[in-house]
């Protein structure tokens, strides 16, 4: 399968289970979700999966809303959603890329259908940091609860790359792409398609990668948070808060590394001696280092 299209169904859909089921259950109980994360973290992917999962429910129990899938790119899409043509008390809807409401005048129009709870059973409102940082300031958190999405955890992502990839394959895959999904993906593409030393692969891979990598790079902030990635990228190891925080002269780093973590290109997991950060992304960490452009806002 090509790297760019979202996967569902039973077979293909891997990693992040827990939190789709999560998200099912909390549709079910008429909560309404501001999914939110960085390009290719697997939006699209989850948004199908909710819909294929719940599209077995109804063909087993009518009690179940059905889902509807509502794709924000295309202009006449955004029009009939905020009309609420289409839409039903009993439907549950998954609205990808929110983004695009960002770019008209449709504020007022937004929030009304927010708000207007009984207008759906629940809605899952996917969009990039940019959408969930205005229905922030907009004050919409308070009808629609934040899920971040982030990297895959280390044995979600070995599950994502061991079914298709050899021993040796996989161990280059996770060590060049670390967990984000999309960079797995695309190196486990190009391995499979040019046998041979798994390495060698790389050249294309990161070739194919360069409009991803461009699109992550102008979403980092300058300053702190720019600081905080380059010193993880330079470290090349799992680091404490704490030291991370006095490296780059903070006093408080969490919200930093929030926004990195959404964005996906830094992982954060507890250990046994307590909180780690790492930039484990390392085809993307070579790129930064040595080719980025200068971020321009």
């Amino acid at each position: 399968m090509l790297p760019d299209l979202p996967v569902f169904g039973s077979t293909q859909f891997t990693g992040r289970r827990r939190l789709v089921q999560n998200l099912l259950s909390r549709c079910l109980r008429r909560q309404s979700i501001l999914l939110y994360g960085g390009p290719k973290l697997g939006k699209t992917s989850i948004l199908l999966q909710l819909k294929w999962l719940l599209d077995q429910d109804c063909e087993a129990s009518s009690a179940t809303p059905a889902a509807v899938y509502v794709d924000l790119s295309d202009r006449a899409t955004r029009k009939q959603l905020l009309l609420k043509r289409g839409t039903s008390p009993a439907s549950i809807l998954l609205i990808d890329n929110c983004d695009y409401l960002l770019k008209e005048n449709v504020i007022d129009e937004v929030h009304e259908f927010i708000k207007s709870a009984p207008s759906v059973h629940a809605a899952v409102w996917a969009g990039e940091r940019p959408w969930h940082d205005f229905a922030r300031d907009h004050g919409w958190t308070v009808d629609l609860r934040p899920v971040p999405l982030a990297v895959l955890l280390q044995g979600e992502a070995s599950e994502l790359v061991q079914p298709r990839l050899t021993p040796s394959q996989t161990a280059a895959a996770l060590s060049a792409g670390g967990t984000h999904p999309y960079v797995l993906k695309v190196l486990s593409h190009y391995m499979l398609s040019l046998p041979g030393d798994p390495m060698s692969t790389i050249p294309a891979a990161r070739e194919h990668l360069l409009p991803f990598f461009q699109g992550c790079r102008q979403t980092i902030r300058p300053g702190i948070e720019e600081a905080l990635l380059k010193y993880l990228i330079q470290e090349a190891r799992p680091v404490s808060p704490r030291e991370a925080s006095v490296a780059i002269g903070v006093a408080a780093i969490k919200s930093v590394a929030d926004g990195l973590c959404c964005i996906g290109l830094m992982s954060r997991w507890n250990l046994n001696e307590g909180a780690m950060l790492q930039a484990n992304c390392r085809i993307f960490n070579d790129w930064y280092l040595t080719k980025a452009p200068t971020i321009h806002h």
